[in-house]
C-alpha cells in the first residue's frame, strides 16, 4: 500500500531496518517510501546495551510516529502493543493483497500500477483511505464506487473483485473435547468418530491429545463449512453422551 505525503505523530508504520548504529537505527516506511530513525531509547522499555540484540537489518517491524520535523521523522518500537503491532500487520497484508488486485486491474487495461494510482488510486485513498474499501465497495456496493470511477476502471476492477471472492477458499478449524467412561471408551469414541467422518467427507479429524481431536476443512462458503462441522460435531459428542460420555465444541478464530 502507498501512503502520500507525512506520516502524523501517533501513526502506526510498518518498516523495514535498512542500517543499525550503537545509538539508532534507520528504517524505511514501507507505506510512504520515507526514512525514519529509531532512537536506542526508543528500542525496547528496558535499557538497550547493543541495539543489535533487539535489530536486525532487512528485518520489518511495527513502529509508532513520535516526531515530524520536516523531513526528519522519530518512530518508536517499545510504544508499540502487541494488539496494535498484530491489527496493523493485518491491515497491511490485506491492503499489499488489494494492491496486487489493482495492478491486475491495471494489466487488463495496459496500464502498469503507477498508471493505477495516478488515474484511481491516489483519488480512492484519500476518499476512503484504503485499497481494501475499494474492492469491498465493487463486491458490496457498486452503485456507489461507479460514480467515482472512469467506467473502464470501473468494469475492471469490478472483475477482478468478482474473480478474487470466486476464488476464495476459507480454513475452518474447531476443537473437540471428548472423554467416554465406559471400559470400551476408546473404542465408543473412534466408532463415533468414523461414524461422522462418514457422514461429512469434506472435514477432516486429527488426533492431538486425550482427549483433544481438532476438526479441519476448506471450502469456499465459510457459513455453510461452519455450519457443517458443527452438526458434526453435535453428531459426536450425542453418540459419546448415550454412551456414559461427555463432549464440548469450539469453533476456532
Amino acid at each position: 500500500m502507498r501512503k502520500f505525503g507525512n506520516p502524523y505523530v501517533g501513526e502506526l508504520v510498518i518498516c523495514q531496518i535498512l542500517k543499525l548504529h550503537p545509538n539508532s537505527a534507520v528504517a524505511r516506511m514501507i507505506e510512504y517510501n520515507k526514512a525514519g530513525l529509531i532512537h536506542v531509547s526508543e528500542v525496547a522499555s528496558r535499557w538497550v546495551r547493543d541495539i543489535r540484540e533487539f535489530l536486525k537489518e532487512n528485518e520489518y517491524v511495527v513502529c509508532k510516529v513520535v516526531g515530524v520535523e520536516g523531513e526528519t521523522i522519530s518512530l518508536s518500537i517499545k510504544r508499540v502493543h502487541k494488539t496494535e503491532s498484530d491489527r496493523k500487520l493485518g491491515e497491511f497484508k490485506r491492503e499489499r493483497k488489494a494492491e496486487k488486485m489493482l495492478e491486475l486491474a491495471a494489466k487488463a487495461l495496459g496500464k502498469d500500477l503507477e498508471a493505477a494510482y495516478k488515474e484511481v488510486g491516489r483519488d480512492i485513498l484519500e476518499e476512503f483511505g484504503s485499497l481494501t474499501k475499494l474492492f469491498d465497495l465493487a463486491v458490496k456496493s457498486p452503485e456507489l464506487l461507479e460514480q467515482r470511477l472512469p467506467k473502464k476502471w470501473f468494469d475492471a476492477i469490478s472483475e477482478i473483485a468478482r474473480k478474487s471472492i470466486e476464488d476464495k477458499v476459507y480454513a475452518v478449524t474447531g476443537e473437540l473435547r471428548v472423554t467416554c467412561y465406559r471400559p470400551d471408551g476408546i473404542e465408543v469414541i473412534k466408532a463415533a468418530l468414523l461414524k461422522a467422518r462418514g457422514r461429512h467427507k469434506d472435514i477432516e479429524i486429527k488426533y492431538i491429545s486425550t482427549p483433544l481431536f481438532l476438526l479441519t476443512g476448506k471450502g469456499k462458503n465459510y457459513k455453510t463449512l461452519a455450519s457443517s462441522m458443527d452438526s458434526m460435531a453435535e453428531e459426536i459428542m450425542k453418540e459419546i453422551r448415550q454412551n456414559k460420555g461427555e463432549g464440548s465444541f469450539k469453533l476456532k478464530e
